[in-house]
């Protein structure tokens, strides 16, 4: 059974990208799961580190997917990542901006466009992953409905957390409309550093999260600062081939991380 999971936050600069790759990365040398990335942000981080032969403006891409002149079949936009076991649906750069736009026009169907699209591949993958756009547009509205399970990803400070309520009262509308199954399966923090601080926003984020509905577990240990997470993710390397023992434990980290998102949709199916 494919399952679908989408990384989000509105807020830009708070790891999505480094989260789904690195979670890409732990399923396929791990789990041994067959894994699709779908790079739903226009500035197309994920092809940048995943495809780079495919940046850009493409003849097909996520950007002519979704574009309702256009309706390329997802299987055509797929392409080879660098590593074993792991596709891509490139993003398209600007051409997805335009896109996301264009479904704005759309009378009806609009917020289904990606998970119709996905429906006809799921076969060919055991986990599909989406890396969201810093926005609340269409383009994460289509990746909410697409999705059976959520992540929310983000770093501790008073700004980082002040628009979370907004991404929670998003998720509750497209329950409500576009997909009720969907389930916010976890939260994970970036760039953390150990002062009081840093606890202080932690304890508020695990607030937030432990009075929704259906409370959401923040996933520990969180990742921490460090400069190698970059320099991996820039080289194309997967932090297991990075050959540090740091970058070796929060490879493991990322595997744990898998686990217990994979759990969590299981228990919610069951």
């Amino acid at each position: 059974m494919t399952r679908t999971i989408a990384f989000a936050n509105q807020k830009g600069g708070v790891g999505k990208t480094t989260t789904t790759v690195n979670i890409a990365r732990a399923a396929i040398t791990d789990h041994g799961l067959k894994v699709l990335v779908i790079d739903a942000d226009p500035q197309g981080n994920a092809t940048k580190v995943l495809a780079p032969d495919h940046q850009g403006s493409l003849e097909r891409s996520l950007a002519t997917v979704l574009d309702k002149a256009k309706s390329t079949p997802i299987s055509e936009a797929i392409v080879a990542s660098e590593w074993d076991g792991l596709d891509v649906v490139p993003a398209g750069s600007d051409d997805l901006a335009d896109a996301a736009q264009s479904l704005v026009t759309m009378k009806a169907g609009r917020e289904s466009r990606l998970k119709k699209a996905i429906a006809e591949i799921e076969d060919r993958y055991d986990l599909v992953l989406i890396d969201c756009p810093p926005s609340l547009d269409q383009l994460p509205i289509n990746a909410f409905t697409a999705a059976d399970g959520l992540v929310v990803v983000a770093e501790l400070g008073q700004f980082a957390l002040d628009g979370l309520d907004r991404l929670l009262d998003t998720i509750e509308i497209i329950q409500e409309y576009t997909n009720a199954d969907l389930k916010i399966v976890a939260a994970i923090i970036n760039d953390a550093q150990q002062t009081k601080r840093m606890e202080h926003w932690r304890s508020e984020l695990a607030s937030i999260l432990e009075q929704l509905p259906e409370p959401v577990p923040l996933l520990d240990p969180p990742v921490q600062r460090a400069t190698f997470i970059a320099e991996a993710q820039e080289s194309g390397k997967g932090l297991d081939e990075w050959g540090t023992p740091k970058a070796s434990v929060l490879h493991q980290t990322y595997v744990q991380y898998l686990t217990t998102i994979l759990t969590s949709l299981k228990a919610e199916e069951s």
